[in-house]
């Protein structure tokens, strides 16, 4: 049965979910513009990619396995979002507008689905980290972060992978970066009238989902060591 507190808290969580759906939703759409036609954001965001997909693997891996830390099967998801992150900045040096000017819209679709799901994933858990920082300063005594278990951590994955494909899909098949320059604008407005109701959604239903599962665990007294968390 589904509990008042539950119905409250999820309207919250989900309404803030889909804030947050829709930035991220314009985020990423203007990044993946910003790479596609200017040279020094492509290079300040393969440089970008790399280093981040560096410091995840390297937190992943300098904790020991066990012993209140991640386990083996913890570690996986997070280690091929780094290596995924890792591939998109490579692919931020070589995706410079004239070098794929004569490539189809489809041709180009994979390209900016990679880049699409590693600038959805790094924006998405930054803000989680930055949500968990600010709930942390403001609660007076110590309480649960707000995605803090695997169960979580997990949603958050998926979502942020399906959120950044279906972006990085419709940025390439509308092929917004070919766009001439006074186009690019309206190119892009175009696009967010089909990415924001995604975002929006998406972000909704993974804010309801992930304080479903917290008041779960609560109830159930299955809590997860924090340092899967501190992997992110």
């Amino acid at each position: 049965m589904v509990s008042p507190n539950l119905i409250f808290n999820g309207a919250a969580s989900g309404f803030v979910g889909v804030l947050l759906g829709i930035i991220i939703s314009l985020i990423v759409n203007c990044t993946l513009v910003e790479i596609s036609i200017s040279s020094f954001f492509s290079l300040y965001f393969g440089i970008l990619f790399i280093v981040v997909g560096g410091i995840i693997l390297w937190r992943i891996f300098s904790q020991e396995t066990g012993d209140g830390g991640p386990t083996s099967s913890q570690k996986k998801p997070l280690a091929a979002f780094a290596c995924l992150i890792i591939l998109s900045g490579v692919i931020c040096f070589t995706l410079e507008q004239q070098w794929y000017h004569g490539m189809s819209a489809i041709a180009k679709v994979p390209l900016y689905v990679v880049l699409g799901t590693a600038v959805a994933f790094a924006l998405t858990f930054s803000v989680v980290d930055l949500v968990n920082y600010i709930l942390g300063f403001l609660q007076v005594s110590i309480a649960k972060p707000f995605v803090e278990s695997a169960s979580q951590v997990y949603v958050v994955l998926a979502t942020a992978l399906v959120m950044g494909g279906i972006y990085g899909l419709i940025f390439g098949v509308m092929d917004v970066e070919d766009e001439v320059s006074y186009q690019i604008r309206l190119a892009l407005l175009r696009e967010e009238h089909y990415c924001y109701p995604i975002g929006a959604v998406l972000g909704g239903g993974v804010g309801f989902a992930n304080e479903y599962i917290r008041e779960e665990e609560e109830h159930c007294g299955a809590g997860l060591p924090n340092g899967f968390d501190e992997d992110i």
